[in-house]
C-alpha cells in the first residue's frame, strides 16, 4: 500500500471514529433531532419571507425610532421584572401563541421586533412565524434577547401587569 493511501485510510478511519464517538456522548440530543424535536426552532426564509434576525444595533435603532411594535415573548414574570420599554407582552400559551386582536389589528407592514431571553430561546422565533403565518410582512427577531439588551446596559422598565 502506497503512503497517500495508507494517509487517506488513516484519515477516513479518523473520521469514521470521530462520528461514532460523537455520536454516542451525544446520544440523546440525536434521537430528539431524529424525533423532529427541533424542528420548530429553525426556519427557512423562502416559507418565512417576512422573518429577519437582527442584532442589537438594528433593534436599538427600531426601538429608538418609535415606528416598529416591540413585542416580548417571555413569560410575563420575566416582563414583570424588566423589559424594553414600551414592549408589549406576549407569551407563549398552552396551545401557542394568542395574539390579541389589537395586535392583529395593526398594519401587516408595520415592522415588528421580537425578542425573547436570547441565546437558545425559541419563544421570538415561534412568535415570529405565528404573526408571519397572520398576514405581517416584516417581522425582525432579536436574536440577542433580553440578556443581551440588558448587558448592554439600554434603557429597561419594570411593570406590575403585562401591557
Amino acid at each position: 500500500m502506497s503512503d497517500a493511501r495508507r494517509v487517506l485510510a488513516q484519515a477516513a478511519a479518523l473520521v469514521a471514529l470521530s462520528v461514532l464517538v460523537g455520536a454516542a456522548v451525544h446520544f440523546p440530543l440525536v434521537g430528539r433531532f431524529a424525533r423532529g424535536e427541533f424542528r420548530e426552532t429553525f426556519f427557512q426564509a423562502s416559507e418565512y419571507p417576512g422573518i429577519r434576525l437582527i442584532t442589537l444595533a438594528e433593534a436599538e435603532d427600531l426601538w429608538a425610532g418609535g415606528t416598529a411594535v416591540v413585542l416580548d415573548a417571555r413569560a410575563e414574570g420575566f416582563y414583570r421584572d424588566g423589559h424594553v420599554p414600551g414592549a408589549r407582552n406576549l407569551p407563549a400559551s398552552a396551545s401557542g401563541f394568542d395574539v390579541p386582536a389589537a395586535i392583529l389589528e395593526l398594519p401587516k407592514d408595520r415592522a415588528c421586533v421580537i425578542y425573547c431571553e436570547g441565546g437558545d430561546c425559541q419563544s421570538s422565533l415561534a412568535l415570529a412565524k405565528r404573526l408571519h403565518e397572520a398576514g405581517f410582512r416584516d417581522v425582525r427577531v432579536f436574536t440577542g434577547g433580553w440578556d443581551e439588551w440588558r448587558a448592554a446596559g439600554l434603557p429597561e422598565e419594570k411593570s406590575n401587569a403585562p401591557e
